[in-house]
C-alpha cells in the first residue's frame, strides 16, 4: 500500500487555498458591482411614484395671530392652537408632494403691532388672500377654533355655498374629522364669510373644536389630539386633490 507523504498533503492544502483565493478575488468585484446598482421594482423603473399633490399649491392659513388672539378661555388662546395644528397639516401636505405654504409660521398678524380693530381685521384678511394669490394657491384651508355661548362640541367645516368645489373640499375634510377619536358626527356647514367673497379657489374654514367646551379645550391643547386633527385635515385635502382637476 502506498501512503501519501507530508509533501502531498501540503501541496493539496496549497491548491485548496489557492482556489479559494481566486474565487474570492472574482466574487468581491461582482458584489461591489451589484451593490452599486439600484434595486429595480416591478416595471424595472427606478423613478419614484408620482406624489398625489404634485403641482397642486395648497395654502394653510392659521387663523388670527399677533395682536389678534382669537377666541380665549381660561388662559388658552385660539391663535396658538391654530398655528400648532396648521404647521402639522403643512408638514403632512409637503411630504405628500406639496407645494404648500403657510400664511404665517410665527405668532404674528399683518396689521400694525398692538392694533386690532374691525378695519385691521379686514386688512389682515386681505393680506392673507394676497399671499395665497402670490403663491399661486389652488386650495385654501383656514384653521380656527370655534367659540360661542352654550355647550357645543365637535369640529365643523364651513364652505362657500356658491361653489361646488368648496362644498366638496369641506365634505371630504369633515368626513375625516368625524373619524377622529372623541369627536361627534358633524356635517359641513354653509357660511357667509369675507374670505369666500374675495377668493376664487376652493376655500374652507375648519373649526377644529370648541374652546368654550371644557373637555374640548383640554383636547385642543393636547399634541396627540392636535396631530390627529391635522392628519384628518391633510387626508381630506389629499382626497380632494385626487378626485378634483
Amino acid at each position: 500500500m502506498y501512503i501519501k507523504g507530508p509533501y502531498y498533503q501540503s501541496s493539496k492544502h496549497n491548491w485548496i487555498w489557492l482556489s479559494l483565493s481566486l474565487l474570492i478575488i472574482g466574487i468581491v468585484p461582482l458584489i461591489v458591482l451589484l451593490a452599486d446598482k439600484p434595486y429595480k421594482l416591478g416595471n424595472n423603473s427606478t423613478k419614484p411614484a408620482k406624489k398625489p399633490l404634485t403641482g397642486r399649491v395648497v395654502i394653510i392659513d392659521p387663523g388670527h395671530g399677533g395682536s389678534d388672539p382669537g377666541a380665549c378661555r381660561a388662559g388658552v388662546m385660539e391663535k396658538d392652537i391654530n398655528l400648532a395644528i396648521a404647521k402639522m397639516v403643512a408638514r403632512g401636505i409637503a411630504s405628500a408632494g406639496g407645494p404648500v405654504h403657510l400664511t404665517r409660521e410665527t405668532d404674528k398678524d399683518f396689521t400694525r403691532q398692538g392694533v386690532y380693530t374691525k378695519a385691521a381685521e379686514r386688512y389682515d384678511l386681505n393680506k392673507r388672500i394676497q399671499l395665497a394669490k402670490s403663491f399661486g394657491g389652488e386650495i385654501y384651508v383656514s384653521v380656527h377654533v370655534n367659540a360661542g355661548p352654550g355647550e357645543h362640541s365637535g369640529a365643523e367645516v364651513y364652505y362657500d355655498p356658491r361653489r361646488e368645489s368648496s362644498f366638496k373640499l369641506a365634505s371630504l375634510i369633515q368626513e375625516e374629522l368625524n373619524n377622529v377619536p372623541g369627536m361627534p358626527f358633524r356635517k359641513p356647514r354653509a357660511g357667509q364669510y369675507y374670505l369666500f367673497d374675495n377668493i376664487d379657489i376652493p376655500a374652507v374654514i375648519v373649526e377644529t373644536g370648541w374652546i368654550c367646551n371644557n373637555r374640548e379645550r383640554k383636547m385642543l391643547q393636547d399634541p396627540v389630539h392636535q396631530a390627529r386633527l391635522a392628519k384628518a385635515i391633510e387626508r381630506g385635502i389629499l382626497n380632494f386633490s385626487r378626485t378634483s382637476k
